[in-house]
This record gives C-alpha cells, structure tokens and sequence, in this order.
C-alpha cells in the first residue's frame, strides 16, 4: 500500500477513535482515571514539509506510560530521499523504527499527561540504497589526488542503527483527547551494513550527510485511549 494512503487512513483511525469515545462517554458514568496512559500519534511535520522537497516521511508511535515518571515508546516510519551534491547522488528507500523510553519532568504527572520529558531510542532501517553516481579519484602527474571520473552501482539491500536522545513536550488541546507532541532528537550513528564500502549518505529515519552525528525535529499530534 502506498504511503500516503497509510498515512490517511491512520489519520482516519484517530478521528474515529475519538468520536467513538466521545458518543461512549455519553452513554457511560465517569470513573476515575487509570494509572497507566495509552497514546498513539503520528508526525505532522515531514508530510507537509515533504510537499516541498525530495523527503518524503511518514511515522506513527505509540507511548505506554508503565509506572510513575516512565513511558515505553515504540515508532515505525517509511522514507525516500535523495543525496545529491559533491559529485554523489544516492536514492534510498525503506522502512526505519525505533524503541526507547521517556522520564517524565513534570511533577503532576499522575493526573496529567502534559508537559516536559527526556529520552532516549535506539532505532534501525533496513532499506534500498541506488548509487546513481559517485566520484572516481586518482592521482594526477603532480601526485595530487583528483576526480578523474564518476561511477554507479545498482539497488541494494542495506542497512545502519543509531542512538538518539529526546527532549520534548506534550500539550492537551483544550480538554480533548488530542495532544500536541514536540521533540528535539539528537541521534549518533553506530552502525552501517555498506554497499562496495561506500557510506550510507542517506538514511530513513536517521538523516542524510556525512558524519556520525545528526538531528531531527518531530512535531505531532496523538490520542490518548486512555
């Protein structure tokens, strides 16, 4: 299925969720609220800002709070892009997800799922990388080293893993279920399964560019179930 119809359809689920809820809690006397908080959610500022660029990112989550101040996190996310400068150009392709855990700042966290948290992922993608065209060096009659060509290599199965941290938000719209969640996410390469020993420029999930280090921003909404 192709992306972007997953991506509506979760978007569609929500809302269902929530009107269902909304028509139940009508029908239904009020309880005291559960210790434990379940919470699904997708990104919002990828697909619009893939609207104008080759990125294109699509991720939902979901966040079980287990006990006190911590939450159980889990993301699944699909990405393309492009790395297309210094003589390079790579398309790469495929699923990433990450596992983790957030400490929840905020000191009425019992009662209210809102405010500051701190975390960390460990994330992965196994995805396809095609090497469209890459720099050929060599020396030159003054033992420099220069391009003196350009070579290709054909779509292959490829793969990297990264460690990240997370410092975030969540914020209730009004006293709906719906909740805003931003996150600030660090992340530091630790491993890449190559193709002909040419590096991963571009990884779903992770980021592109060289270097062992990158960082990403992630705006949303989510749901809590309860």
């Amino acid at each position: 299925m192709n992306p972007q119809r997953i991506y509506i359809l979760l978007i569609s689920v929500l809302l269902g969720i929530h009107i269902h809820s909304q028509t139940k809690s009508k029908n239904s006397s009020s309880i005291s609220k559960p210790e434990h908080q379940l919470f699904i959610g997708i990104d919002l500022l990828n697909p619009v800002a893939g609207c104008f660029a080759d990125k294109k990112n699509y991720s939902s989550f979901i966040a079980y709070k287990i006990k006190n101040r911590w939450t159980a996190v889990a993301e699944l996310g699909y990405e393309k892009n492009i790395y297309n400068k210094n003589n390079w150009n790579i398309n790469a392709k495929g699923t990433y997800g990450e596992i983790g855990i957030n400490y929840i700042l905020t000191n009425n966290y019992e009662k209210s799922a809102e405010g500051f948290y701190i975390g960390a992922r460990l994330g992965y993608s196994p995805f396809k990388q095609k090497v469209k065209k890459y720099p050929l060096r060599g020396m030159n009659s003054k033992g420099q080293i220069q391009i003196i060509g350009e070579g290709s290599l054909p779509e292959a199965n490829v793969s990297s893993g990264w460690l990240e941290a997370v410092t975030g938000a969540k914020v209730q719209i009004g006293n709906s279920p719906f909740y805003i969640d931003f996150m600030v996410r660090p992340k530091f390469l630790i491993y890449s399964n190559k193709q002909k020993n040419i590096d991963n420029l571009v990884i779903p999930g992770y980021g592109k560019d060289r270097g062992i280090a990158n960082i990403s921003l992630f705006w949303g909404v989510s749901y809590k179930l309860f």
